[in-house]
């Protein structure tokens, strides 16, 4: 699993005796004490990074080259993040800048591009693009059009990805999500059949993939009970999703959230 730890950081400190009476002399343990003081509070403030939804390890770029390049996209656009999972289900954290506004309204047209399409931006209601950003990530860290199509409906690349397993390539396997962890880089993606075309024939699970598939994330982390998944068109921005994971890194069900498949990356 690829993953970035927060730095540990070293707090010495060290006293010496005065050279000279002074009014340290008469209160010999208030240095020390203010300094373990200001070392609790400082403890205190990186336990607090840690939690979900706000900095931590959330403001350290992920090592694999696929979650990096959407945790750019991501701190970009104002690092919208939502916790979904129990009392906090699609708690929205933190709002980033919206599709119809500048820069990201343009930038949109570049996700576009990348499957053909520059004329479409984030002021093009009709044309959700979710699916533009997987594709436009998965370009720019380095996947060729042979392993990843340049497609910006879910489906379709989703059905090319279980055509390409089926033909013997290796470069992304499809996954139930009660079957696989995921990890930095690979999708998780959600469907209205759900896992239904992992029990299917071929060719049914081709069509389900192709006709069912909903949205697909970018995996940045998998830390604390969490997985950390980057997607465009949520919440009208470039979104960071909080999505609760059992005690192997596993999906688990969240409202909203028909979990269909983790597509696991394989190049890098």
């Amino acid at each position: 699993m690829n993953s970035v730890d927060p730095p540990f950081v070293e707090v010495r400190v060290c006293r010496q005796p005065p050279s000279r009476p002074t009014s340290q002399a008469l209160y010999p343990r208030l240095p020390t004490f203010l300094l373990l003081t200001a070392f609790l509070f400082l403890a205190a403030c990186a336990s607090g990074s840690r939690g979900t939804g706000g900095g931590g390890y959330s403001d350290q770029p992920p090592t694999n080259r696929t979650a990096y390049v959407a945790w750019q996209e991501w701190s970009r656009f104002g690092r919208s993040t939502v916790v979904y999972g129990g009392s906090a289900n699609g708690y929205t954290n933190r709002a980033g800048v919206s599709e119809r506004s500048e820069p990201l309204s343009s930038r949109v047209s570049d996700y576009w591009g990348s499957c053909g399409h520059p004329e479409w931006n984030g002021n093009t209601a009709s044309r959700p693009w979710s699916g533009a950003f997987v594709a436009w990530t998965m370009s720019h860290s380095g996947v060729s059009a042979a392993d990843f199509p340049r497609v910006g409906r879910h489906g379709s690349y989703l059905a090319s990805l279980f055509d390409h397993e089926r033909a013997g390539s290796t470069a992304f396997l499809l996954h139930g999500p009660a079957e696989y962890s995921p990890k930095p880089g690979d999708l998780v993606c959600t469907g209205t059949a759900g896992p239904t075309w992992r029990y299917s024939d071929p060719r049914t699970a081709r069509r389900r993939i192709d006709s069912t598939a909903n949205h697909c994330d970018v995996v940045a982390y998998v830390r604390s009970g969490y997985v950390y998944a980057i997607g465009g068109n949520v919440k009208d921005s470039v979104t960071m999703s909080l999505y609760p994971a059992d005690s192997h890194g596993r999906l688990l069900s969240s409202s909203g959230h028909p979990w269909m498949m983790v597509v696991e990356n394989r190049v890098n």
